[in-house]
């Protein structure tokens, strides 16, 4: 089921019959989930006010001739019909209908989350692709900045399956085998997604398995290692990062990091050395489970949007205006 989903995203497939038929499995998929955890919990679905479901995207175009598209399947509200929850789903799309990309959306939740801690944070998720936070204080007020930085897992998790038959490199430990070819990533950094200043973000469409295969080629070409190919797309996930925060000039006094990521000990060494003297904290160190993060953000996010809070997003993603978040779907 995972490798069809991950079929379905790939640039090059165009069926709608297929993503429709897939949007209601995966809705039946997440409402069985979410009863069962209701259970689990040793709880009733009547004492759930809400459920936040992001979905599972399929396509993110940033720019097209209709400005930035972004969909996500399983629709709230079959969730809400199936779990007899109200359900907020499509946070995503006020966004891009008032000029922003949709994406990331995530940083208003660490604002809520991790604004009370002293001085500035960033925050840096790093999964499929890799997105950063900055939460400032000013004057009693939090202001927050922040895009996508490039490539996180994605192309990492890729070459894992294609060179050494697995999943992830688990604990960074293929790439630490290797070295980086910093003559290849110097060449990839000179992209233009890496040279633009935020809003900024990108998917699968520019970041997928053909970027992969990308760095592969390069990489054969040069005659490198199965192991530095595993630590050349390692580090062009912290070269990205690093290009991001000196492009957009983001300050701040710790780094919070989340995801998949932050388990790849290469990947948070390489980042260490990079942004120091900025302290790295695993965001499990300040009591939020990084492997439960988004799932948090996105029930804060439900709430805020249930609440009619309004967020301006023109730092990040680049709408043109306080928007609430989120499709509220009634059971």
């Amino acid at each position: 089921f995972k490798d069809k989903i991950k079929r379905y995203a790939e640039p090059d497939y165009d069926s709608a019959r297929a993503w429709l038929e897939l949007d209601c499995e995966l809705a039946d998929l997440f409402a069985r989930a979410a009863l069962r955890l209701i259970k689990s919990a040793g709880l009733k679905p009547s004492s759930i006010a809400l459920i936040g479901s992001h979905g599972q995207t399929i396509r993110h175009l940033p720019r097209t001739r209709c400005g930035s598209i972004t969909h996500q399947l399983a629709d709230p509200a079959r969730i809400a019909a199936l779990t007899g929850i109200i359900t907020v789903g499509d946070f995503r799309v006020a966004d891009t209908a008032t000029g922003g990309q949709g994406a990331p959306i995530t940083p208003i939740a660490n604002g809520i989350l991790f604004g009370k801690l002293p001085g500035s944070s960033a925050v840096l998720n790093i999964g499929g692709i890799a997105n950063i936070s900055v939460i400032e204080k000013k004057r009693r007020r939090i202001k927050i900045t922040g895009c996508d930085t490039g490539p996180g897992n994605m192309a990492i998790d890729y070459l894992s399956r294609k060179l050494f038959d697995r999943a992830i490199d688990e604990g960074g430990r293929l790439a630490s085998k290797g070295r980086p070819n910093w003559g290849i990533i110097s060449t990839l950094v000179k992209e233009s997604f890496f040279n633009r200043r935020g809003p900024k973000s990108a998917g699968r469409e520019e970041f997928g398995a053909g970027y992969a295969e990308k760095i592969y080629r390069i990489c054969k070409k040069r005659g490198l290692s199965d192991y530095d190919i595993m630590a050349t797309a390692a580090m062009l996930t912290v070269i990205g990062v690093k290009r991001c925060v000196d492009i957009n000039r983001l300050r701040f006094d710790r780094l919070i990091l989340t995801g998949g990521g932050m388990k790849n000990r290469y990947l948070t060494s390489g980042l260490k050395q990079v942004l120091s003297p900025v302290k790295c904290i695993a965001v499990d160190s300040l009591g939020y489970p990084g492997d439960y993060l988004e799932a948090v953000s996105f029930a804060i996010l439900a709430n805020e949007a249930v609440n009619s809070n309004r967020y301006d997003l023109t730092t990040v993603t680049g709408s043109r205006k306080a928007i609430v978040l989120g499709k509220i779907c009634q059971p």
